[in-house]
């Protein structure tokens, strides 16, 4: 029989062998970690009471849940006393916007933020990392599995090791993206133009500075928000299907067969502004002049873009169909833009370009 001189070395490694069969972090323990965790938070930093700031964010909060995949957990969302752009999310279900966030975003663009904090819950991705290869070799999972039975209890130490870990940890560029793609799709199902995620990354990018927030699970971490971040993001917004509710026409032709759509017409112009495109009034008006049939054709040197799709398609599939020409290519171009009921099941979009480099 083989003799170990060392046995709580042979034990410590037994632990970190069998980790993985012993301790997927289950439901209810990664609820307890991410409770505690919330705790601990806001008993730090506080939170705001103000019932009109609370009431904001549940709202939205609850709209974007209707779409979520983990519907059975306690979700709550608090807004931390906090004057600096942020969220967080702690496993579990305890989401976070700070007071500047609230007072500094839309109700669109908090949509976004709220619906990738969502995300990174949905996917589990602070458990996950708990459960990863570099954690294991610290050995907190395996103490964690070892302690109690296999149950992570208040006031052990593993479990401030481990709430240590959730409040610290950082989110990989893989999972930013995939919440990101997440908070979209999340958002557009709720009702929220997914247009306006743009918008909200910007205002965080032009917020985050190169300081380190003490506290790092958050949409910002402790790097300034990358640009290629929000270029990734432009690039799905046209992936996302959103279909914006048309309002009563703006305009019309004299037969009254081709309509301007004016809610459809300005979430076009937000994606092409936030494509880097610039907004001339007077482009406008010819857009909508030539889109309506009352004007033939764009006056020399500018260029008219016109695609047709169907009413069920949306203003999402006309913005891909618009994005994939390469006169687009070009940023800073002046434009005017409309979208037009072109009769039957379909709708067209005119976009006139001037300009740009």
């Amino acid at each position: 029989m083989l003799k170990f001189a060392n046995k709580p070395f042979l034990v410590a490694f037994l632990l970190i062998s069998l980790v993985s069969h012993a301790l997927a972090i289950s439901q209810e323990e990664e609820i307890r970690l991410g409770a505690e965790a919330a705790r601990r938070f806001e008993q730090q930093y506080g939170v705001v009471n103000d019932p009109a700031m609370a009431g904001r964010l549940d709202r939205i909060g609850r709209d974007l849940l209707t779409h979520a995949q983990r519907k059975d957990l306690p979700w709550r969302f608090r807004v931390i006393n906090i004057d600096a752009f942020n969220a967080a999310a702690f496993p579990g279900g305890f989401i976070y916007a700070t007071k500047g966030l609230m007072n500094g975003l839309t109700d669109e663009e908090l949509a976004f933020v709220i619906g990738h904090e969502i995300g990174h819950v949905d996917y589990r991705h602070s458990i996950k990392q708990l459960e990863s290869a570099k954690l294991r070799r610290l050995g907190l999972i395996a103490i964690a599995a070892g302690a109690g039975g296999g149950n992570i209890d208040r006031g052990t130490a593993t479990l401030v090791q481990l709430t240590d870990g959730i409040i610290g940890s950082q989110h990989s560029q893989g999972d930013e993206a995939q919440s990101d793609r997440y908070g979209m799709s999340v958002m557009a199902q709720a009702g929220y133009d997914p247009a306006f995620a743009i918008s909200g990354l910007q205002k965080l990018a032009s917020q985050s500075g190169g300081g380190t927030p003490d506290f790092l699970n958050t949409l910002l971490g402790s790097h300034p928000l990358p640009k290629d971040r929000i270029a990734q993001g432009v690039e799905l917004v046209t992936q996302i299907p959103f279909r914006p509710e048309v309002v009563a026409p703006l305009a019309g032709s004299g037969d009254g067969n081709e309509l301007l759509y004016k809610d459809a017409t300005e979430a076009l112009e937000y994606t092409l502004s936030l494509q880097g495109q610039r907004h001339r009034d007077s482009l406008q008006q010819i857009a909508e002049a030539i889109a309506t049939g009352r004007r033939a054709g764009a006056p020399y040197g500018v260029r008219t873009v016109r695609v047709t799709g169907s009413k069920a398609g949306g203003l999402s599939a006309l913005e891909r169909q618009l994005l994939e020409d390469p006169a687009f290519d070009r940023v800073g171009q002046a434009f005017g833009a409309a979208v037009v009921d072109s009769g039957g099941n379909n709708i067209s979009a005119v976009v006139l370009l001037e300009g740009g480099r």
